[in-house]
């Protein structure tokens, strides 16, 4: 099993030293990737940063770590300027990023920065989103006409390091989002599911990509948003869901930012070295 340190993009997390610092110590206490929360304005806080380029600037402070979004709300952007912004963090990290992929849900920021629309509309701009991205990442030129996205000779240079492209891990628990996980993901990244929801719905995409013909089976990830005091509470939660599928346990780091490089630390000599060989 792998873990991933999870980083709210919000205040009090927005200081670049803290970023850093984090990401540094994530990566020399053996995480397997730092993923950033992808919002712009939140309930508690409208003071965030850009994940994207966030996630730049850690590429440029860490050598080995991965890099990504938890997740990206594909249809809060146009969908081909996410394509080059996740190609350019891929090619400033030499091969690092993971796109998280997701529907959005919270209205507020839509409605400030792009524009809000009922589930089913952003669930089919992400799926029509996602097939341009895919497209521009790796065709060398894109005609596109969609219902909600277009492009006219569209050339996306240079092409992410990663071939084909960068790892996609799909969120979401509607039977829409399964679908997709099963098509288009390496992970599948819930939140908020009992283990037993989550061994259910990681075997439902398991037999939806079975009947696509994809050999490769879909992994597990998971977002663990309960903020736990102690370091050693963990356990219970990694052991119940590892048994339920989960590779990659994702732990939001809730801690202040006066612990929260002494907690990585601790969480990789207590947690990380429990589950390498």
């Amino acid at each position: 099993m792998d873990f991933v340190l999870i980083y709210p993009n919000r205040r009090p997390f927005c200081d670049p030293d803290i970023a850093a610092s984090v990401a540094q110590a994530a990566e020399e206490a053996g995480f397997y990737a730092v993923l950033s929360w992808d919002h712009y304005i939140l309930p508690q806080t409208p003071e965030t940063l850009d994940a994207w380029t966030l996630l730049a600037y850690m590429a440029g402070k860490t050598s080995s770590i991965r890099l990504g979004s938890c997740v990206t709300p594909i249809p809060f952007r146009p969908p081909a300027i996410l394509a080059k912004q996740v190609t350019t963090v891929d090619i400033l990290s030499r091969g690092r990023v993971i796109l998280g992929v997701g529907a959005g849900w919270n209205q507020q920021e839509f409605e400030g920065y792009s524009q809000w629309d009922e589930a089913p509309v952003r669930v089919s701009k992400t799926q029509e989103g996602m097939d341009l991205i895919r497209r521009l990442w790796t065709e060398e030129s894109v005609d596109f006409q969609g219902k909600y996205y277009s492009a006219k000779g569209a050339v996306l240079a240079p092409k992410p390091v990663q071939k084909p492209h960068p790892p996609l891990w799909v969120g979401g628990r509607g039977e829409r989002m399964a679908r997709m996980a099963a098509r288009l993901g390496e992970a599948w990244i819930p939140t908020l599911v009992t283990p037993e929801e989550y061994r259910q719905g990681l075997q439902h995409r398991q037999e939806l990509r079975q009947a696509l013909g994809i050999e490769t089976p879909l992994r597990g990830a998971f977002q663990h948003m309960r903020a736990l005091k102690e370091i050693s509470e963990y356990h219970t939660f990694v052991e119940d869901y590892r048994k339920a599928g989960c590779e990659f346990y994702g732990i939001v780091w809730f801690y202040p930012p006066d612990e929260i490089v002494a907690k990585t630390r601790q969480f990789g000599r207590e947690v990380i070295t429990r589950y390498r060989g």
